[in-house]
């Protein structure tokens, strides 16, 4: 929750979902919200005090009764989820079209889990996508449309080569790893 309420940038999928619901309320997660703000900040944080205590008694006192769901069947209970989720996916907007995005959402997903990557990301370019859209916006009202003028401060730099680095790293580590094979053999 940290780096959400202090950059805006969730950590996990469920701070991604918390960063969501704040900016449905129009609160901007962010330094401006650590100066604007600092009782909503504390509101937050003693309320996930006081849910930590709650969720640690329930579940000392329900661990039994909880456990029982695994005995329901998965061809009970994978349907339930299923219904359950359009439900709230309807119901949030009363929109045919939030049904669908969670479908799709769902599937792709589904296709990212089988293939090995997190759905994290995923979940995260949801959510921060609309950020990143205005923040671009900006940024190219301040330098007059010249988006190569971005590339003149050294952090932009920096980071840019950083997420290129993260990017490509499966193949730079495999050419390396190569390279040291051949350099080992005589």
């Amino acid at each position: 929750m940290v780096p959400t309420l202090a950059l805006g940038i969730p950590g996990s999928a469920t701070a991604a979902v918390i960063l969501a619901a704040l900016i449905m309320h129009k609160i901007r997660p962010g330094p401006h919200l650590l100066e604007k703000t600092p009782e909503f900040l504390y509101v937050i944080f003693g309320a996930m005090f006081i849910a930590n205590l709650m969720f640690l008694v329930v579940g000392l006192v329900g661990a039994k009764v909880f456990s029982r769901i695994t005995l329901i069947p998965k061809t009970l209970l994978w349907p339930a989820v299923f219904v359950f989720a359009v439900i709230g996916s309807y119901a949030f907007a009363s929109s045919v079209f939030d049904v669908w995005v969670m479908l799709a959402s769902g599937l792709l997903g589904f296709v990212m889990l089988r293939h090995g990557f997190g759905q994290a990301p995923l979940v995260m370019g949801l959510i921060l996508g609309r950020l990143v859209e205005e923040s671009f916006s900006q940024s190219m009202i301040i330098y007059d449309n010249a988006w190569w003028r971005l590339f003149e401060r050294p952090i932009v730099d920096a980071f840019l080569a950083l997420t290129l680095l993260g990017l490509f790293w499966p193949l730079v580590g495999r050419g390396l790893r190569r390279l040291a094979g051949k350099a080992g053999d005589p």
